[in-house]
């Protein structure tokens, strides 16, 4: 069942604030508290106020409408890349960059070729990635040609691209306030309306400014049934990669990779809301 009004208008109530838009924030943050995700929260009261107030990681704030801090989370840039991209292959796609654009010179090149080749130019340029198809449609060939086919393995029909992304690098609950969030009565974890609520707005508002192709995060999850990476599948609709992958920071080398396209956060978003309340008849 749809969500009702009441509970629309306990969400509108609820306030997301930069952290260091609000200087009072850096002392109420000391009372923030999650017994399973100490990590988090020392970020929160060391590092994170200079990194938002200096725009390197953004930091926001929940509370209610009493100032009480129920959850926090962040944002940041990311990319990214397709999982044939590793260093051996980049070699290869400077090396056929500069024999393109040496052959591209040759009084000798046809006009289809030298449009082909234009292509895969812009490809590389712009790290969409090379299309096996198109690397085909150039007749003339050279080393650096034939060294680049080889990758194309596997099934593989486009290798050596990388994709624009939003990490969350941060999502975390304030135990020492749960029972504000559990007063309201809504039958829906605050991280999960957290995320749908004011997460993908945010994101699909960057989308509006800039490209990004995907929202990320790792999933540090060392249990034996993987409650938390199921929670963010479940939930919050992330997928394990079989193609993607992103650079990992070495905090992060233990955790699980996941990911969503953004171009079905608005249509997943309205489904949440849809969905909201359970139909009291299904069993």
């Amino acid at each position: 069942m749809r969500i009702t009004e009441e509970q629309q208008e306990i969400l509108e109530s609820l306030v997301c604030e930069r952290l260091s838009r609000n200087p009072a924030n850096m002392r109420e943050i000391d009372q923030f508290f999650n017994s399973k995700n100490y990590k988090l929260v020392e970020r929160l009261l060391n590092e994170a106020y200079s990194e938002d107030e200096e725009d390197k990681i953004a930091y926001y704030l929940v509370k209610d409408k009493e100032g009480h801090i129920l959850f926090y989370f962040s944002l940041k840039c990311g990319q990214l890349y397709d999982k044939h991209l590793d260093f051996d292959l980049f070699k290869l796609l400077v090396e056929l960059y500069d024999g393109l654009l040496k052959m591209k010179s040759e009084p000798d090149i046809s006009q289809e070729d030298s449009i082909a080749i234009d292509k895969i130019l812009e490809e590389i340029r712009s790290r969409k990635g090379v299309l096996k198809e198109d690397l085909k449609k150039i007749t003339k060939k050279n080393q650096s040609i034939e060294d680049f086919e080889k990758v194309f393995k596997d099934g593989a029909d486009k290798v050596g691209a990388t994709f624009s992304g939003i990490e969350i690098v941060q999502f975390c609950s304030n135990e020492d306030c749960s029972h504000y969030w559990e007063n309201f009565g809504i039958n829906q974890k605050l991280g999960v309306v957290v995320f749908w609520h004011f997460i993908v707005p945010i994101i699909i508002k960057i989308k509006e400014l800039i490209g990004c192709e995907y929202l990320f995060l790792f999933a540090a999850d060392d249990s034996e049934d993987e409650n938390l990476v199921n929670y963010y599948k479940s939930w919050l609709k992330f997928e394990s990669s079989n193609e993607r992958s992103a650079a990992t920071p070495v905090y992060d080398l233990t955790c699980k990779f996941l990911y969503q396209e953004t171009c079905s956060l608005k249509e997943k978003r309205d489904t949440f809301f849809k969905n909201f309340n359970p139909d009291e008849d299904v069993v």
